[in-house]
């Protein structure tokens, strides 16, 4: 039986909506089963997991208010918050990812996105002398920060540094690898964060 909400009515005889008031009864327990525990629980009224439906298109929210929800992003769905930024509003999609279309792979690229809207990538990458760095997944404002960790391959003491240059745009940084102060070939890892 679905919901009625116009059950009871003042001239309604209990007798005669005794079944229309159990249907109701049992419409408000399902529908407060869904997600939730059990009524008489011990977390009676709390959520026990929480489901979002896919939402096409995104929700609209009013001034100030923050929101989740699940939207697709090329195909694959995406838990967003909606956020307010710097004077305005943003889509993040926080649990978006480079396990979302594949697996990773020991110092292959990969990206992801922080809650905060703060995106990070990384590779590894070879520094000859002076180098100019294109990103394999660059963030879709601006770079804010690089890291490098030089990796050299030998169990013994090898001086190798990779030092960054400047930042060029979001997409691309320059940098120099050097073995013991000399311009040389330095493999190494890339942290970037951006937004």
């Amino acid at each position: 039986m679905a919901y009625q909400q116009n059950i009871p009515q003042p001239t309604d005889q209990l007798d005669n909506s005794q079944g229309d008031l159990l249907g109701n009864f049992q419409e408000v327990y399902t529908y407060l089963g869904v997600n939730h525990v059990e009524f008489g629980s011990a977390d009676e009224g709390k959520h026990a997991f929480i489901t979002f439906p896919i939402q096409s298109p995104a929700p609209t929210f009013a001034a100030g208010e923050e929101g989740l929800y699940n939207a697709q992003l090329s195909a694959i769905s995406e838990l967003y918050v909606h956020k307010q930024y710097n004077g305005t509003t943003a889509e993040i999609p926080m649990t978006a990812s480079i396990l979302s279309s594949s697996a990773p792979v020991s110092g292959g690229p990969g990206w992801t996105y922080l809650p905060s809207g703060i995106y990070i990538t990384w590779a590894s990458v070879t520094l000859n002398g002076n180098t100019t760095i294109t990103l394999a997944s660059p963030p879709p404002t601006q770079i804010l920060s690089v890291n490098l960790t030089p990796i050299t391959g030998s169990s013994s003491y090898v001086n190798a540094q990779a030092v960054v240059n400047t930042i060029i745009s979001r997409t691309q940084f320059s940098a120099v690898g050097t073995v013991n102060g000399a311009s040389s070939a330095v493999q190494c890892l890339y942290l970037v964060i951006g937004y």
